[in-house]
């Protein structure tokens, strides 16, 4: 018997070995990093910019992206308004309307002459392949992808033999027009994100942001262009000659549909979308900063103490009287479980608003959140999580400024004590702390964080269980506004339960 498990034992490692040896990626020696366009002098964004008159103390300026439409239409607006070049860093990019429509106005800006740079992380751009391969062969536009997958179809096998590289993504998400103007926060590029499609709305955040810290994006942009990590579509994919036309078919495919036709009418019926994709602005001047984990993490050579959660430990660790904290993904760990509950002991209001396990669309990272739960509540944080999904239609027909019912979460956002706002693409949860990079803005306002606060307040009731212990200290989840209580997983069948517990049994924390 032993004697045959070695001989599998064998075979399987003789198969990774040949797996790795026949899709290994091309050697990229470490180089230093290319200049970062900051050109836009004398473009018009640049001047919409000037005429802020930032200054030292507050030598930011940004304006929140809450909803999918008026997200979609600033990109749009941005892009089209492009004079001098384009950079823009993606972790999924879907091949749906949203996404298609994107790519067509990158093309259309590069057809005018603006140099633009495309960084994809390669794990969530299927179906992309033959279109991102064309577009490289623009003379305007550079393709490249992160930590790309040898073997192309089907990926999942790579994991097989590669699992310990590619189990580590590229999860920040930027767009930065003419070195002057960018936007960055929690959405990627899709029609969840953007409330449209057939699947249930992603509840998100992003902000347009200039100055200081706009050239900052744009200094880290060329960071991760340059890692080792990111590579040339051309040394990754065949491109085939033989198939021109991909992006101008797909284009056809998804402008002739009802889809595109209802919600070319929902954004000309929507007055922010309508002014963003015009290039109408409502920059606030702030004082803020860019946080960000370095490009060489992917590669596993970043230590503790060089992370990006530890710049967002130091912020949390100066809370003084409340938090508000939302996160659709919600691991603590015992480092952030420590914390969360010095907070509280000290005094600190925090509420917490995640998904449920009806509403998550990564259930298996609930088993992790689960674990934590009690423990919180025992400790006195206020937890909330997002109501079961429901039908798209339902989603458009009620949705408010922090989702609705037929919403899955996906912001990542804080505001401490009224006055300091977290937006990124961090989840608090272990991927993001050890294994993926991230980046957000740490943007001091009292009227962006206190609005926040209030649309907690207002919708939490609405769009939420909040999950409390009852006198014995049984878990119940409360819909306040139906008045009904439940005493499991409201909306979960069994099974799914079930799946979730013994999921958490498993030591994989670490992976969620």
């Amino acid at each position: 018997m032993l004697a045959r498990l070695a001989i599998v034992a064998g075979l399987i490692g003789l198969a990774v070995t040949v797996m790795r040896r026949l899709y290994r990626l091309p050697n990229k020696p470490a180089r230093p990093p290319g200049p970062p366009r900051l050109d836009g002098r004398g473009t018009q964004l640049a001047r919409k910019v000037e005429a802020l008159g930032l200054g030292t103390d507050r030598s930011s300026a940004v304006q929140p992206l809450r909803e999918g439409k008026s997200a979609f239409a600033a990109r749009i607006g941005l892009i089209d308004r492009a004079e001098r070049s384009i950079d823009l860093q993606c972790y999924i990019w879907h091949r749906d309307l949203t996404g298609v429509l994107m790519l067509e106005r990158l093309r259309a800006a590069a057809d005018r002459g603006v140099a633009v740079r495309l960084l994809l992380d390669d794990n969530g751009i299927s179906e992309l392949d033959a279109i991102l391969a064309e577009l490289n062969g623009h003379e305007n536009i550079a393709v490249r992808l992160y930590n790309p997958f040898g073997l192309r179809r089907p990926r999942l096998v790579n994991y097989l033999f590669d699992f310990v590289r590619l189990n580590r993504r590229m999860h920040g998400k930027s767009l930065t027009v003419d070195g002057t103007l960018t936007i960055t926060g929690g959405r990627n590029v899709g029609d969840e994100y953007f409330d449209t499609g057939d699947e249930p709305a992603f509840v998100d955040l992003d902000v347009i942001a200039a100055g200081a810290v706009a050239a900052d994006i744009a200094r880290l942009f060329a960071k991760f262009w340059g890692s080792r990590s990111a590579y040339r579509i051309e040394r990754v994919i065949d491109a085939s000659p033989d198939d021109p036309g991909a992006l101008d078919r797909a284009l056809a495919e998804m402008t002739d549909s009802d889809e595109y036709r209802r919600y070319s009418c929902e954004l000309a019926d929507h007055a922010e979308a309508r002014a963003l994709a015009a290039g109408e602005l409502d920059l606030e001047p702030v004082a803020a900063r860019l946080v960000f984990d370095a490009p060489d993490k992917t590669l596993g050579s970043v230590l503790a103490g060089h992370l990006m959660v530890d710049e967002l430990a130091e912020i949390l660790g100066k809370v003084e009287c409340r938090l508000d904290l939302v996160s659709p993904y919600f691991v603590p760990g015992k480092r952030g479980m420590a914390e969360f509950l010095r907070l509280a002991a000290r005094g600190v209001r925090l509420r917490v608003l995640t998904n449920s396990l009806a509403a998550n669309d990564v259930t298996l990272v609930h088993a992790g959140y689960r674990k934590y739960r009690r423990q919180l509540l025992e400790g006195g944080i206020e937890l909330y999580e997002m109501k079961p999904q429901a039908s798209p239609p339902a989603r458009r027909a009620d949705a408010g400024a922090l989702g609705s019912s037929g919403s899955s979460l996906h912001a990542k956002t804080f505001a401490a004590d009224g006055r300091t706002v977290f937006v990124g693409s961090f989840n608090f949860d272990p991927r993001s702390v050890w294994l993926n990079t991230e980046l957000g803005l740490v943007i001091e306002s009292e009227a962006i964080a206190s609005e926040l606060s209030r649309l907690m307040e207002e919708n939490l009731t609405r769009i939420s269980y909040r999950v409390t212990l009852d006198e014995k200290g049984r878990m119940r989840w409360e819909d306040t506004s139906s008045g009904e209580v439940h005493d499991v997983d409201p909306g979960s069948p069994l099974g799914m339960r079930a799946g979730v517990w013994a999921a958490g049994k498993l030591p994989i924390e670490w992976l969620l």
